[in-house]
């Protein structure tokens, strides 16, 4: 018989890598689970969501094919926007120069007729005695003329006279640029 007895189990205990690695893997996994269900749960109320959507969009489409009469007034509107759209895209913006000519004229005198396009402004103000008139010939149109900044080729009065329905004074003038 033996006299001494081996206590000593021949399974090897999990050593600190082990655990370590276990642990580790343990939480990996966890996070990926707890990510996995709420991107399915995610998932289920947007298709939820969708579902409302869809058949919101069925019952518009139904409701604007119910009625043609509304389905061409929308259609004719959309057209004219797009038209419109490019028109103001096409347009050369021309609001510096008339701001910097209406800026020229005296306080009493009114507009009442400005056409514009890229060489020319057409101007028609009005005055209600001949000194403004007179001050604006004579005075501001000389100097807005002589400013280099304003590319200025020719100023020239085209029409002068009393209007007699509204007994004031009206001149057009006709603004060149280079």
């Amino acid at each position: 018989m033996k006299n001494s007895i081996n206590l000593v189990s021949k399974r090897r205990r999990p050593g600190k890598f082990h655990r370590r690695l276990f642990i580790v893997s343990v939480i990996f996994f966890s996070i990926a689970f707890l990510i996995s269900a709420g991107l399915i749960g995610y998932r289920l109320i947007l298709g939820g969501q969708l579902e409302v959507l869809k058949s919101d969009e069925t019952k518009l489409i139904a409701a604007v094919n119910l009625d043609p009469e509304k389905k061409v007034k929308f259609l004719t509107v959309k057209e004219r926007l797009s038209e419109i759209q490019k028109i103001l895209n096409e347009r050369k913006n021309l609001n510096n120069r008339i701001n910097t000519v209406s800026a020229v004229l005296p306080q009493d005198l009114g507009i009442s007729l400005i056409e514009s396009d890229e060489q020319q402004i057409k101007l028609r103000v009005t005055a209600p005695d001949l000194v403004s008139l007179n001050n604006l010939i004579e005075e501001k149109i000389e100097s807005y003329a002589v400013e280099q900044n304003r590319a200025v080729k020719r100023i020239e009065m085209t029409s002068f006279g009393l209007n007699p329905n509204t007994l004031l004074y009206e001149a057009t003038f006709s603004i060149e640029f280079i």
